[in-house]
């Protein structure tokens, strides 16, 4: 594979390539991936070096079943799908109250309604086929500034504490929540604070899963559990910001009897608990999707709150979209009116996502006795109207209809 950064040491003579993704992760390098397949002449910037993750290191993302189709059609799913655990059935209760809902693959004709996988290694499965693409890859850079003109933008970045520099004909910024690219393009962002934070860990079972995922709603918050290869399952467990340091302090043996009082036994006793995270829950939106020659991907554009997994996936179909709206490598793909057409087309699936999520996230905590009444009766209503529980499982999957 080329390197940039070898065959243009000075930035005076920046290399030249259609398209720069800044940001390597879960969502940068399969775009990259999939818009080098498309034709286009891709870069690829990635703070982190090309060094090897250790496994667990950075979670676990539950994908739909809409983003492993879409992953497959670009054949990008053999590989990740080796450590993939798949969802069978879904479990949504709500702690304390009788009603409940539940889908089932077989009932919705697939094989899995999703799949969990771990990110690192989800991530590690994307290099072998990165390294046979076309993608010109630029590991262990960081990105100082982007100067957007007319025709073009130049990206300068350091690499080896080597200034260098790129020239392109469209930004992507998949730079994580706290994206530079788009805060340097004066793109404002929204925050929603919902006074909560996610507890996340794995936990061992004491009987099999049955590749069942669990959605348990209790009054501090929603709890998860995501299977995982073998008795084990990934968990994200929202509480109340007072509750952390607490949390914090217990040993493992106190810490698994909370998540256990809190879960209940559909599971058998759990056996152990590793290590634990504390991430504050916040939805940060950017209040436009694109800017000049500059489009924003994946957390740069919208950080969603855990509870409906859907911020993964949301991602990819973003990421589908631009591909699709990129088929034709004889057009600019930085022009505005492409861009702008590419962000309406994407307006309505993000307004939906953001209702669901937030509405599960406020509506379905706290231990009022006439709200959770009235939450139970809703879960009990979705599980008793097909119609009503298929459009939701729909939606849940990715699908749009």
């Amino acid at each position: 594979m080329s390197d940039l950064a070898a065959e243009n040491p000075s930035t005076e003579n920046p290399a030249i390539v259609d398209i720069a993704v800044v940001g390597g992760g879960l969502v940068g390098t399969p775009l990259a991936i999939m818009l080098a397949n498309r034709g286009w002449s891709v870069a690829l910037i990635e703070q982190q070096s090309s060094a090897p993750v250790v496994a667990g290191s950075r979670g676990y993302t539950a994908l739909s079943a809409a983003t492993v189709n879409t992953l497959e059609a670009h054949e990008l799913w053999e590989h990740a799908s080796s450590d993939a655990c798949a969802i069978k059935r879904v479990h949504v209760s709500h702690k304390g109250y009788f009603g409940s809902t539940q889908i089932n693959g077989e009932q919705q004709q697939v094989d899995a309604l999703g799949y969990v996988v771990d990110n690192a290694g989800f991530l590690a499965s994307y290099h072998s086929v990165l390294q046979q693409s076309s993608v010109q890859r630029l590991s262990a850079a960081t990105v100082e500034q982007v100067e957007y003109e007319a025709a073009s933008a130049t990206v300068h970045y350091k690499q080896a504490d080597q200034k260098q520099a790129l020239r392109t004909r469209l930004v992507i910024a998949v730079d994580g929540v706290s994206s530079t690219l788009r805060d340097a393009a004066g793109i404002a962002t929204e925050h929603t604070d919902y006074d909560q934070v996610a507890v996340l860990g794995v936990v061992a079972l004491s009987q099999s899963h049955n590749n069942v995922a669990y959605e348990r709603f209790t009054p501090s918050g929603p709890l998860a559990l995501l299977p995982r290869p073998g008795n084990i399952a990934s968990f994200v467990y929202c509480v109340s910001p007072d509750q952390q340091d607490h949390l914090r302090a217990l040993s493992d043996t106190d810490f698994l009897e909370v998540l256990q009082t809190a879960f209940g036994y559909r599971l058998g006793r759990f056996q152990s608990v590793g290590a634990r995270n504390f991430v504050p829950l916040v939805r940060i939106e950017a209040k436009q999707q694109v800017g000049q020659r500059l489009v924003l991907i994946g957390n740069a554009l919208r950080l969603l709150h855990p509870v409906a997994g859907q911020g993964y996936n949301l991602a990819i179909r973003d990421a589908e979209g631009l591909v699709n709206n990129l088929s034709d490598t004889s057009v600019d793909p930085g022009s505005s009116p492409l861009l702008q057409t590419f962000a309406e087309s994407r307006k309505k699936d993000h307004q939906q996502v953001v209702r669901m999520t937030d509405l599960l996230a406020r509506t379905f905590r706290g231990s009022a006795s006439i709200p959770a009444h009235i939450r139970a009766l809703g879960l009990l209503g979705l599980d008793c109207v097909p119609p009503l529980r298929n459009r939701f499982t729909q939606r849940s999957m990715g699908y749009l209809r």
